[in-house]
């Protein structure tokens, strides 16, 4: 939810892609500056595959509602595709659906990198925290660099600076392979997406300071997150 637009000037990035087949879903969720997907399986089969677009904050009210509820929830769409039924275990929500046609995500997740490190998740949190509160004077930029290690451990340096506050710059021990690389993230959009992962560990692949980044739980492959960089003077 937190991936996908706010403005309404392309209302279909407003929504989430819900893609539906046989016992499999995907959650899709784009703003023109991130990319979260999300995989899953139904409790049961559908008959025919359906795609459909639901309003980000219909998903937003659904998981406020869900609380500790354990139980199962159906969710029915419409024969024309224009509403959607979410039968919790005390509530029955109604939303309207988004018309339109929604990017092909596919073709935005990077399906290679040079450079990849797995870290410590509440390091990372911990961090990218700190970073932030100097990061809000300088454009909300952090600035990440991963160093390799050779035989001994690889070091990711989180860093954001603040004209009138000072530098601050934290490292993180961290499983590094390939070559040195860094990039500029929007210091909410690495917070959120941190938060999103239930994993004692994140990776984050990168390429070329211009090129995205790609960042997903360790041990698990349904869910993957893409952050455009943010371009910066090193």
């Amino acid at each position: 939810v937190f991936a996908a637009a706010t403005e309404d000037s392309r209302p279909v990035l407003t929504g989430i892609k819900v893609e539906l087949e046989e016992d499999r879903f995907t959650l899709a969720a784009a703003d023109g500056f991130r990319l979260a997907v999300h995989h899953g399986r139904l409790l049961e089969s559908i008959g025919e595959p359906a795609n459909v677009i639901i309003p980000a904050r219909t998903l937003g009210e659904v998981h406020r509602l869900l609380g500790e509820q354990e139980e199962p929830i159906e969710v029915t769409v419409t024969p024309q595709k224009s509403q959607a039924l979410f039968r919790l275990k005390n509530v029955e929500i109604v939303s309207q659906l988004i018309q339109g046609t929604f990017p092909n995500y596919a073709q935005l997740i990077p399906q290679s990198y040079t450079t990849r490190a797995i870290i410590d998740l509440q390091e990372f949190q911990r961090a990218t925290r700190t970073a932030a509160i100097f990061a809000r004077d300088g454009s909300g930029i952090i600035r990440l660099q991963m160093f390799p290690g050779g035989e001994k451990a690889g070091k990711v340096t989180v860093s954001a600076s603040a004209e009138e506050v000072g530098d601050n710059h934290g490292e993180i021990d961290a499983k590094i392979e390939g070559d040195e690389a860094k990039i500029a993230i929007n210091s909410k959009y690495l917070i959120e997406l941190l938060a999103a992962i239930d994993k004692p560990a994140v990776v984050l692949e990168a390429t070329t300071p211009s090129s995205p980044g790609v960042l997903r739980p360790v041990g698990s492959d349904n869910y993957i997150h893409v952050v455009m960089p943010m371009f910066v003077q090193w």
